[in-house]
């Protein structure tokens, strides 16, 4: 018999990135303002997601690229990330999660209604400042 998943990790990408952004903040891996970087653990099921928050500056418009990225990790890559020193070298994360796997991609690209959905690709860093 198999389980439902949690709804962290669940089809409906609202419900996962609300119940993920919720998700108590187990580590603080890079704060800047258009770069964040941390690790959360689901209270429900107690999965860990790398999540990744990235903005590009528009000058000309005001209306600043965004994407909001959550990755499921093992307990063994979230302790990777931890030691790892994100906040001065970011290809660290890609270093620590190499494999294909899906994940929560939010792109809010300048001029085009926002997309939200479930992926399944390597890691990647998006664009920011």
């Amino acid at each position: 018999m198999t389980s439902d998943p949690c709804i962290c990790l669940g089809n409906d990408s609202l419900a996962a990135k609300a119940a993920i952004r919720k998700a108590r903040c187990v580590a603080e891996l890079a704060d800047e303002s258009h770069f964040m970087v941390s690790i959360r653990r689901c209270d429900a099921c107690g999965q860990h997601f790398l999540t990744l928050f990235c903005e590009c500056v528009d000058w000309a418009d005001g209306d600043d690229p965004q994407t909001w990225v959550a990755v499921p990790v093992s307990t063994d890559e979230m302790r990777q990330l931890q030691t790892a020193n994100v906040a001065a070298d970011e290809n660290a994360i890609l270093r620590v999660v190499t494999s294909e796997r899906r994940l929560l991609h939010h792109d809010m690209p300048k001029g085009a209604a926002p997309r939200l959905s479930w992926v399944t690709r390597p890691l990647f860093i998006p664009a920011h400042d």
